[in-house]
């Protein structure tokens, strides 16, 4: 019971997860030029907690054909057209589905009007605006060539990263190379900001990391969890050609071993 409970839960956090990350590359593709989320009006309005503001249904029709909703006497989309100069919207050849992910992922990165001091994931991490320079300057950070400002240790003292051009790191904590895929930005941003383990309050509870550390740390990270994902695939399949050969070998051994025991059973003696 527990088990299925269990894998329920995984399976709908995965599907969240999923239906985000498609509605992050749609709202990159299709609505950046127009809209933004927090950041104030663009062309049309600041989607900003539009979710709350708006039925489900009611936007899906707006994406799809605003016109035919402007048209058919809605008095809030008639208001939404004349607040943005009446320019129109095109038509989005989008499904349901679609448009329900861009909800999902604009509900996700609105502010909370109730704390506005908290950070919604864009605030804390946006892999389209990183840059070389702030993924050098975390590889910097992380392996103690340029010192954090309030005196923190290297990260590269207990954790490893395997990156091109670094030595092996400590072995003392977590491996994070693949630290993105198992936390998201989020994650990591609160661990670093609140360390939870005994030896992360140590070095950094008196000595906290910057707002720009964290950011080119995060950037460094991610960088090197796609740098891991891509290595992995070969060495992946080197290992499970490797896997397979040592078990056709011991399948082959294993009959061998019968057929010689049948052959010792029913031999015959000539003398």
């Amino acid at each position: 019971m527990y088990k299925e409970i269990f894998l329920f839960i995984i399976l709908l956090l995965y599907t969240s997860l999923q239906a985000q990350s498609e509605g992050e590359k749609i709202f990159s593709k299709r609505c950046t030029a127009c809209h933004t989320i927090g950041s104030g009006k663009l062309i049309g309005p600041d989607l900003a907690n539009v979710n709350k503001r708006r039925s489900e249904e009611w936007i899906i029709k707006f994406v799809q054909s605003s016109q035919s909703v402007i048209k058919s006497g809605d008095s809030t989309a008639v208001a939404v057209f004349e607040a943005n100069n009446k320019v129109v919207m095109p038509d989005q050849d989008l499904t349901p589905a679609q448009i329900k992910s861009i909800i999902s992922y604009i509900a996700a990165n609105s502010p909370d009007a109730n704390n506005p001091n908290a950070k919604v994931p864009l605030q804390i991490f946006n892999a389209s605006l990183i840059t070389q320079a702030d993924i050098e300057r975390g590889k910097k950070l992380f392996m103690g060539e340029v010192r954090f400002a309030n005196g923190g240790p290297a990260c590269i003292s207990c954790h490893n990263v395997n990156n091109v051009g670094m030595f092996n790191g400590g072995l003392l904590a977590k491996d994070l190379t693949n630290a993105f895929t198992r936390l998201s930005a989020a994650g990591i941003d609160g661990i670093i900001r609140n360390p939870p383990f005994p030896a992360m309050i140590d070095g950094f509870g008196q000595k906290s990391l910057t707002d720009q550390e964290i950011k080119d740390l995060l950037a460094f990270l991610y960088n090197a969890d796609l740098q891991g994902t891509a290595q992995l695939s070969p060495l992946q399949s080197q290992l499970d050609l490797l896997i397979g050969v040592v078990l056709i070998l011991n399948i082959v051994l294993v009959i061998f071993l019968f057929a010689w025991q049948r052959v010792k059973k029913y031999s015959v003696n000539l003398n």
